[in-house]
């Protein structure tokens, strides 16, 4: 029956060599070669059976896939580029050394697609549920990260793409926006920035409460997803799907109101007032408290 040892074989035969890796997947540790000139930004996310995706719906491709780019999409958050990853996996007893090479190829594929390859990591089982954590290393490469502290009182608020309904299926398909940081970033115009995956609310809130701020919503401006339409019955109206669904993995970022374009929407502005407020089209104003997902201990 194939074990541990069985799947890191076969994981080294799947593995290329790359010139910024001077020491791949086998020893203790992996070597990486590095820009002097380049920051190094560490990361780290996992997945959980249950909590974000379902393992018995799911493919172990997608399962994968979504591993590792929930990371890329925190790289896109400061306008780095991923460098590598390393990968820690907790199988449940019982599961195929099939499943388990799938899973590895729809992490490696989401990597590749950015030229951040897999340098190592672990792999167990237990009695529990699929697990899997990524380490991932980025690189400013030439652009200074963009970090949630930084709005300032007069800034619009800005978010790249439309809100709400993830979970019909986009929160296991998303595009990391790294390409879009990055080019927004280099115009070295932004003040903050965070990727979408909390929900609006509440990852608007992060910005504000880090930068020291506080904000004002057009309800009538945020970008609302043809799947709220199809969101099952629970009453939300479509605008609370936007605030608070979460997992859309846009970035939401915050500078000059000219930065307004066809590529991104302008949702609001920065205030020197604390607290988030929201304004209806009927011009009434009110407190928009933090909704979306969190993690209760």
């Amino acid at each position: 029956m194939p074990g541990e040892f069985d799947f890191i074989d076969w994981i080294r035969s799947q593995t290329s060599a790359q010139e910024r890796i001077l020491i791949p997947p086998g020893d203790d540790l992996a070597a990486v070669r590095w820009d002097p000139a380049d920051l190094l930004l560490v990361g780290a996310d996992q997945v959980i059976d249950g909590v974000h995706f379902d393992s018995a719906v799911h493919s172990p491709r997608d399962i994968g896939a979504k591993a590792m780019n929930r990371n890329l999409s925190d790289c896109a958050a400061m306008a780095c580029l991923p460098a590598a990853a390393v990968v820690t996996v907790a199988l449940p007893v019982g599961t195929s050394i099939d499943y388990a090479r799938q899973l590895y190829l729809g992490i490696r594929a989401a990597g590749e697609k950015f030229d951040c390859p897999i340098v190592g990591g672990d792999t167990a089982s237990w009695p529990g549920k699929l697990i899997i954590s990524v380490t991932i290393l980025g690189r400013s490469a030439g652009i200074e990260p963009v970090r949630r502290r930084g709005a300032k009182p007069g800034d619009g608020i800005f978010v790249t793409g439309p809100l709400g309904g993830s979970l019909l299926g986009r929160h296991m398909t998303f595009e990391p926006k790294i390409n879009v940081a990055r080019a927004l970033a280099a115009a070295r115009q932004l003040t903050a920035m965070i990727d979408l995956s909390d929900g609006l609310s509440r990852d608007l809130a992060h910005v504000c409460r880090e930068s020291n701020v506080g904000a004002l919503i057009d309800a009538a401006q945020i970008p609302i997803h043809q799947d709220v339409s199809r969101m099952p019955g629970g009453g939300r109206s479509p605008l609370e799907h936007a605030l608070h669904d979460g997992e859309d993995y846009e970035l939401l970022f915050t500078g000059p109101v000219e930065l307004g374009q066809s590529s991104h929407t302008l949702i609001g502005r920065i205030t020197a007032e604390p607290g988030i407020r929201l304004q209806h089209l009927d011009g009434q104003v009110e407190a928009l408290n933090p909704g979306g997902w969190q993690h209760n201990f």
